[in-house]
């Protein structure tokens, strides 16, 4: 029974891709009537027969389509019928036509024809009503005509842009001012009131946490788990993707709001300063209502020469390794690893005094424990932060949250889950995570780093360097002497022969190379430059597949 459903739902699909081809043979054929009542083009309907041979079984087949398609269901009902029997009634209008011109009644079969064409427009008015909405036709129709159409007499005003300059969006209700208007602008068109795919309607709290035939499309609390997430998050080519492929789509501001939203639980009457929007969703609404996103308070740090004392004495008493990154500047790295489990939450502590200069941290195997990670308030200018093999859980990692200048952050060995990589997703800058031998799942640590990774930029900036190395192949001349074959070209060693990390794929740092075999290769950290010095071979095919080839002189 299952498998004729789904064949009769195939068959259905096809009814948008046969009509139009019966519709444009009906008022064609209506063209070259209206033609051929002038002496000039008395000619014109000299093909008629043909032209109906193939409009009415096409019209018969679109309708029976359309019949099937019907009975999956997902329509506004009345809308539907209405549809449905205005169709049928065309098809059948063009069938007594070509009967008509058959038996040679020419009169009749015209006011047939141009009936049929009454119908077809009084049909497309209703399927466009499906699709579209009710007032799709009379929107923007003249005035006198709209109340025909199943539309008001006055114009409808076009859709009202986002609000903008709001004065406090802490107090906007989430629900209403922010999570409605994105299923208005990129769900309800397959998802209202006159149309609900799946059984699925998104034009009311109520109708969201119902769901539809496959059940709830959203789990409060849990973004990732929800089915309405999960089908945004698909490939644009997949059959199961929202919205489906050449419809408009969410934007990243649009998809990180929803799953805020969700993962705060769906609420319908909270505001949002209630809901706490991370760093990542207050840059949304900054961008959506105009207000300017809050600027983090910085710590400065003290001058150099001033805790360059402190910095030794406490190297000495904590038995750690504090030293300067740089003569020129104020910041101070610390490798607490080196004193192993003598250095605890007490001695963590007394490190803190110079928190204001620490940017790099490594307390890796050491005793700190959830607790004495409180500790890291004193130290916000932190970008690159270990705590592998440490008694870490979900609870401490609220703590490294508030690091807003993290970029690096090390958890191996750790005892972290999904839940608490969830809380990450709040930290702005985070590029380097660091997760083996943890209890994160594969599909967690997949999400995150999608969630995180701007694709629509990469896409950007990848087309800018094609365009720039198409630009340098075009800038280089040739000379041809005909004469001596050329020595082999030298290659050169002030440019890299690759854009992305033979080793992990991610894009270069510039400065990160090392010369192959007279190719410079470039690299996106230190660990991957020292696998590829220490066995190339692995990689060098990945190597020859970004190679750009290079110019000879002749």
């Amino acid at each position: 029974m299952s498998g004729q459903s789904d064949f009769v739902l195939f068959l259905g699909h096809f009814h948008p891709l046969l009509v139009h081809l019966p519709i444009g043979l009906v008022l064609l054929l209506a063209a070259i009537e209206l033609l051929a009542r002038f002496p000039r083009f008395k000619q014109a309907n000299t093909n008629v027969g043909f032209i109906l041979a193939l409009a009415v079984p096409g019209a018969g087949v679109a309708a029976l389509c359309g019949w099937l398609l019907s009975l999956g269901g997902g329509y506004q009902d009345e809308l539907l019928q209405l549809h449905k029997w205005t169709g049928i009634g065309t098809a059948v209008a063009c069938a007594i036509a070509g009967l008509l011109y058959s038996l040679n009644r020419k009169t009749a079969y015209r006011v047939c024809l141009f009936s049929s064409v009454a119908l077809l427009t009084v049909t497309g008015h209703f399927g466009g009503s499906l699709t579209h909405g009710s007032d799709y036709f009379a929107r923007y129709a003249p005035a006198p005509l709209r109340p025909l159409l199943g539309g008001s007499s006055k114009k409808t005003p076009p859709p009202s842009p986002p609000q903008t300059n709001i004065v406090d969006v802490t107090q906007l209700p989430v629900y209403a001012g922010v999570i409605r208007p994105v299923f208005e602008q990129n769900c309800l068109s397959c998802h209202g009131p006159e149309k609900s795919k799946g059984g699925l309607r998104l034009d009311s709290l109520e109708a969201i946490n119902k769901g539809g035939k496959t059940g709830s499309a959203i789990i409060a609390g849990k973004a990732a788990e929800s089915d309405l997430v999960k089908r945004i998050h698909l490939p644009a080519n997949d059959d199961d993707h929202m919205p489906p492929d050449g419809k408009p789509q969410p934007s990243r501001d649009d998809i990180a709001l929803l799953e805020w939203w969700v993962n705060a639980g769906a609420p319908g009457d909270k505001k949002v300063g209630e809901l706490k929007p991370t760093p990542r969703v207050t840059q949304a609404l900054a961008a959506r209502f105009g207000t300017p996103a809050p600027i983090a308070k910085k710590t400065e740090p003290k001058p150099l020469q001033d805790v360059q004392a402190k910095a030794g004495a406490l190297s000495d008493e904590l038995g750690v390794a504090i030293t300067a990154l740089s003569p020129q500047e104020p910041w101070l790295q610390c490798n607490a690893g080196i004193a192993g489990t003598n250095f605890g939450d007490t001695q963590f502590s007394k490190l803190m005094s110079l928190g204001a200069n620490l940017r790099w941290l490594d307390l890796a195997g050491t005793a700190v424990t959830d607790g004495g990670l409180t500790n890291l308030a004193a130290a916000p200018n932190l970008t690159r932060l270990h705590l592998e093999r440490t008694g870490l859980t979900d609870a401490g990692l609220s703590q490294v949250t508030a690091l807003s200048e993290l970029e690096y952050l090390n958890l191996y060995g750790t005892a972290i889950t999904d839940e608490g990589l969830n809380q990450l997703e709040t930290m702005p800058k985070l590029k380097q995570l660091y997760l083996w031998q943890t209890k994160v799942t594969p599909a967690a640590g997949k999400a995150f780093a999608e969630a995180r990774t701007d694709k629509d930029q990469l896409q950007r900036w990848q087309e800018e360097i094609e365009q720039l190395n198409a630009k340098i192949r075009d800038a280089h001349v040739s000379v041809d002497l005909g004469t001596i074959a050329p020595p082999p070209a030298a290659v050169s060693t002030n440019a890299a022969v690759n854009t992305l990390c033979p080793v992990s794929g991610k894009p270069i740092d510039p400065s990160k190379t090392v010369l192959h075999k007279g190719l410079l290769v470039a690299f996106c950290c230190d660990d991957c430059k020292a696998t590829f010095e220490k066995d190339p071979t692995p990689y060098l095919s990945k190597l020859e597949h970004q190679k750009e080839p290079q110019p000879t002189t002749k």
